[in-house]
């Protein structure tokens, strides 16, 4: 009994502690959010180059699938052992995948960024800047003729010019240099770590099995039965989500750019690469991206040529009603299921915590989430008999309004014993059995 007493103790011991160091951390944390941010970014600033690995797998991982399934086939008759048949389909699968990356970097690099910088340094010409701002003169002339809009850009027109040299004047070349430095040194830092997270890659891909295999042994022993095939479900789940999204998003994005590459081509519409690499960057992004792409794209097209604005905004309104109908269903396959709001939600949400990155998987982590709150609610709601269809509840005042469900029924089979004790004999059986 005292043992028992000294357990429970214990245990209330330890439930308090817990508490009050949980509830230390909750308030360091909340007291110096910026910190805490802060210190978050520092540790995923360590770790990027196994975050750029487990990234890189990611999207190698469909590669490396296919083509070992072509070289499972391939080598079905071969003499070979079983264990140097999965060696060779394995080598040869993550080499190929590797060689797909690294051939997708090198045509963004090679082909799209050099079209890029001549499209910028065409557009920053003095004699096109100089024709700019004829054309924006000449646009608020006709437009706001006679108008105060008019008197007022005339008036401040020379002020707006001498605050812009004032400006420009302002910066610090020691300032700007040292900015230049650190920027030159955060790319060639980001590409150093892109280099190790291709060979993190290629260690996942490699020892993706018994990765798995070893994170499902700690699940196992850590947490019961039930708890694990959980926990199992939900990372199934996590996995299809993510699989089909992020890498269905950049299939997409790939495709709207190129279209509208070969759209803009074919019209003679200046800064062909730079536009659709915006339009086809900002497309991974759900929701409004189309919109942050094509608004720059297309006051850059008014400036240069007014109808050309026009027309852009009639393809790009084309392009994303077949891409949001046709082409994305097609590639992503199953909704998310959850709505527009939540999307903006989580655009929102993690776009404005984690930047650019933020947007474009906020809207899978979210959807991960929602459906786990969603089986959580359901599952009370059938421990209750309560209905799970959600057009239920749009009519209901009360809870007394709910339907209740019928509580399930169980089926019992009586078998009857193959001798009862306290039975009495019948006149035919022979009593001096029961005797014995």
């Amino acid at each position: 009994m005292k043992l028992h007493r000294n357990e429970k103790y214990f245990k209330w011991g330890m439930t308090a502690f817990l508490v009050i160091v949980a509830g230390g951390l909750f308030w360091l944390i909340f007291s110096n959010l910026s910190g805490f941010y802060q210190l978050i970014l520092d540790f995923l600033d360590i770790i990027s180059p196994l975050v750029y690995g487990c990234l890189f797998a990611y999207l190698m991982n469909p590669i490396m699938q296919f083509v070992r399934k072509l070289m499972d086939k391939a080598l079905a008759n071969r003499k070979l052992s079983d264990k140097a048949r999965s060696r060779l389909s394995t080598t040869v699968s993550v080499v190929t995948a590797v060689i797909a990356l690294l051939a997708l970097l090198y045509a963004l690099v090679a082909l799209i960024v050099p079209s890029i910088i001549n499209s910028l340094e065409e557009l920053l010409q003095q004699e096109r800047l100089e024709r700019y701002g004829l054309t924006i003169t000449t646009w608020i002339n006709d437009t706001f003729a006679g108008t105060a809009v008019e008197e007022w850009f005339h008036e401040n027109l020379d002020s707006l010019l001498q605050l812009l040299i004032n400006e420009l004047k302002k910066i610090d070349i020691a300032s700007f240099l040292g900015s230049l430095t650190s920027s030159v040194y955060s790319v060639v830092m980001g590409v150093f770590n892109a280099g190790i997270g291709i060979i993190a890659a290629v260690y996942i891909l490699i020892y993706k099995k018994s990765l798995c295999a070893q994170a499902k042994k700690i699940i196992i022993s850590v947490f019961s039965t039930k708890h694990a095939d959980r926990i199992f479900e939900v990372a199934r789940r996590t996995n299809k989500i993510f699989g089909g999204y992020v890498i269905g998003k950049l299939i997409d994005a790939l495709l709207v750019g190129i279209i509208t590459y070969i759209f803009l081509i074919i019209t003679g519409m200046p800064y062909a690469p730079l536009i659709a690499t915006l339009v086809g960057v900002t497309n991974i992004i759900p929701f409004f991206g189309p919109f942050l792409g094509a608004i720059p794209s297309a006051l850059l097209l008014l400036i240069e040529h007014p109808i050309d604005a026009l027309y852009f905004c009639i393809f790009i309104l084309a392009l994303q009603m077949i891409d949001g109908n046709i082409i994305e269903n097609r590639i992503l396959g199953e909704k998310l299921g959850i709505s527009d709001l939540w999307v903006l939600v989580a655009i929102l949400v993690f776009g404005g915590i984690f930047g650019f990155a933020g947007m474009l998987l906020g809207v899978p982590v979210f959807a991960v989430i929602y459906t786990l709150i969603n089986d959580r609610v359901n599952g009370r709601l059938k421990h209750k008999r309560y209905p799970t269809d959600t057009d239920v509840y749009y009519s209901i005042k009360m809870v007394e309004d709910l339907p209740v469900e019928p509580a399930p029924s169980y089926s019992y089979v009586s078998v009857e014993p193959a001798y009862d004790m306290h039975a009495e004999p019948d006149d035919d059986d022979d009593y001096d059995d029961y005797e014995e």
